[in-house]
């Protein structure tokens, strides 16, 4: 498996880091452009938030441009499911309208209930489609979720 992304030619990718770590009691994230978020009070909070910011680059790279996607989206952070369950949100969203995307946000949480015992990472999908979907009534703005948060 190559750990190069888009844009990124030869064999030695540049060194990478986590972007989610904790210091003291609280859990923050930083972006590939230098922006720190948090505090969030857990590492699911900010798992959940950095599944989302995620999701958002990618589904806006996505609509900005007509180049290659990464299937693995957040791989680096061991987030990938998540993301690709708020990408399916913000796509079903785009392609038929709000309030189907909430409909099928919520259906497909129900399908992921079903399978939470036995499938981990079908909890975290729940908990991000959720968050997702409590944001969906606007553009997602970072920086007014975090003022919100305290």
């Amino acid at each position: 498996m190559s750990s190069s992304r888009n844009g990124e030619h030869g064999n030695h990718p540049p060194f990478r880091s986590k972007r989610l770590y904790g210091a003291n009691v609280h859990w923050y994230f930083d972006t590939r452009e230098g922006a720190q978020f948090g505090p969030f009070q857990s590492e699911d909070e900010a798992n959940k938030a950095l599944a989302f910011f995620v999701a958002l680059n990618v589904y806006d790279s996505q609509v900005n441009r007509s180049g290659n996607k990464s299937d693995e989206s957040g791989a680096q952070d061991g987030i990938s499911h998540m993301v690709q369950e708020v990408l399916g949100f913000l796509r079903f969203r785009e392609e038929n309208g709000q309030l189907a995307a909430l409909a099928w946000a919520k259906s497909r949480v129900k399908e992921l209930a079903k399978i939470s015992r036995i499938d981990p990472a079908a909890v975290d999908c729940i908990g991000v489609l959720k968050f997702a979907m409590s944001q969906a009534e606007r553009p997602f703005d970072f920086g007014l979720f975090l003022e919100n948060r305290a």
